[in-house]
């Protein structure tokens, strides 16, 4: 063992707290201790364009079959608008402030341990399959796993093969298994016949354009010149086809993968989760692209299949990505880091209800160092550089069309007052990147460049 694999070690074994869990009795319906456990991650994938969350076009019908399975999150939200420090949060049950993964140029800490390393100390054997780009171990994402391959891009028709492969090998362990896709992202070019399914009724597109990483980037970064971009309509029904037809061909993936599972058994013995980082915007709020803290961005799909599909429910109560790391260690009956800063779903699983509302904080540093919180219908909107608000009712206004801040002041200041209470929380515990970070590789900067992450 070299001398970084012996600091993880000891890192991850002085983080660790065995702390006391739900009993997890067969009659409860929860599996009774380690067990096989699948993560489908699929990046830049909006909720609302799934069926299972009310969408109108038949984007999801393997994707709907699998949350009817399932305890199925109405109202769930990512932490962050992009994905380095939405994926971290989603692995590590901490928020950006505290992880440290904000900027581009950052990388996840040693001190942070990962649900990959928690599982690992608990016994399961581990594998990661992803597409490349900010997923890369450069950034600190294999931390923990037996198994990290680095994907150059591809999507799931190049790590598929290799995930199921993996998957056979090693159906009869205790396993965790965690696959990423950059398959919705951007440039939106879907192979056929996904690329003609949603194509009916929608306008030709101005002569030439296609919604290639570039022509979205120039759109996004529009803002920073004298002339603002924006797509005519045309163009934007074009383009938001072409993203359904990227979801479609996922959901197909998926169902041929969850055949798999299937037949080997799993469907009765794994815990699986179908989770996004952060959705799309397609200029509800003026541009294009994943930046901001609006609901188009930050609700994500969030999914939890038991073994044999049991406590199946719809959840209305809001939660968010963070709490999947704890929820898992939980069911895995695993010790859970000192720290962390998620909130196990498990009570929520079982039907349970809570004194204490549930609530979803989300942060970026961008556009004027932004914070936002969703309590029950309400999403709040705060610019810490000028104090400015924005209040939204989910319920009646999805999109975000309508700022209500003026008509509800005691709702804005309520919310508020939370988003001050998590500041202080999160401030308390700030685990920063290294000072000396290790230099992207000419592979990695490629790629980045053609997901439209650097110029």
């Amino acid at each position: 063992m070299d001398q970084r694999s012996m600091l993880r070690c000891s890192l991850v074994t002085a983080a660790l707290v065995v702390t006391s869990l739900v009993g997890c009795a067969p009659n409860d319906g929860l599996p009774a201790g380690p067990h096989p456990l699948i993560i489908v991650d699929v990046d830049t994938l909006r909720a609302d364009h799934l069926g299972c969350y009310g969408y109108h076009r038949d984007t999801s019908p393997n994707i709907d079959a699998f949350a009817a399975q399932s305890v199925f999150f109405e109202h769930a939200y990512s932490q962050a608008p992009n994905t380095p420090p939405s994926q971290a949060t989603i692995l590590s049950g901490l928020y950006p402030s505290t992880h440290g993964m904000v900027f581009d140029e950052d990388r996840i800490p040693d001190e942070v341990v990962m649900l990959a390393e928690a599982l690992s100390a608990h016994g399961l054997i581990t594998a990661g399959f992803h597409d490349g780009g900010y997923l890369r171990d450069v950034f600190g994402f294999g931390q923990g796993f037996g198994v990290y391959e680095d994907g150059k891009g591809g999507g799931l028709e190049t790590i598929g093969p290799k995930a199921l492969q993996w998957l056979r090998e090693h159906s009869r362990e205790d396993f965790m298994l965690f696959i990423h896709t950059y398959d919705t992202h951007t440039p939106y070019a879907p192979r056929a016949p996904y690329d003609t399914l949603f194509m009916e009724g929608v306008p030709e597109p101005t002569p030439g354009f296609e919604p290639t990483t570039d022509r979205m980037e120039e759109i996004r970064l529009s803002k920073y010149t004298d002339t603002l971009l924006t797509l005519p309509d045309n163009d934007l029904a074009y383009a938001m086809a072409l993203y359904d037809g990227e979801i479609r061909a996922v959901d197909t993936w998926f169902g041929d993968f969850w055949s798999t599972i299937e037949a080997l058994g799993l469907d009765r013995r794994a815990t699986v989760v179908f989770i996004s980082d952060h959705g799309e915007e397609f200029q509800e709020h003026g541009s294009v692209l994943h930046e901001k803290l609006y609901a188009t961005v930050t609700h994500v799909p969030f999914m939890i299949r038991l073994p044999h599909g049991r406590l199946a429910r719809r959840v209305s109560e809001v939660v968010e990505a963070v709490d999947l790391m704890p929820t898992l260690l939980e069911l895995q009956d695993a010790p859970i880091p000192a720290g962390i800063k998620g909130s196990s779903l498990v009570p929520l699983m079982l039907g349970q209800r809570s004194e204490e509302p549930w609530r979803a904080i989300s942060e970026s540093p961008f556009f004027g160092h932004r914070r936002a919180v969703v309590l029950g219908d309400h999403h709040l909107l705060y610019t810490k550089r000028d104090s400015t608000v924005e209040l939204y009712d989910l319920r009646i206004d999805p999109l975000e069309q309508r700022n209500l801040a003026d008509e509800a002041p005691n709702v804005v200041t309520a919310l508020k007052s939370l988003l001050d209470s998590w500041e202080v929380m999160v401030g308390r515990q700030q685990i920063n990147s290294p000072e000396v970070v290790t230099p992207l590789d000419d592979e990695t900067l490629e790629q980045l460049r053609q997901l439209g992450y650097i110029q």
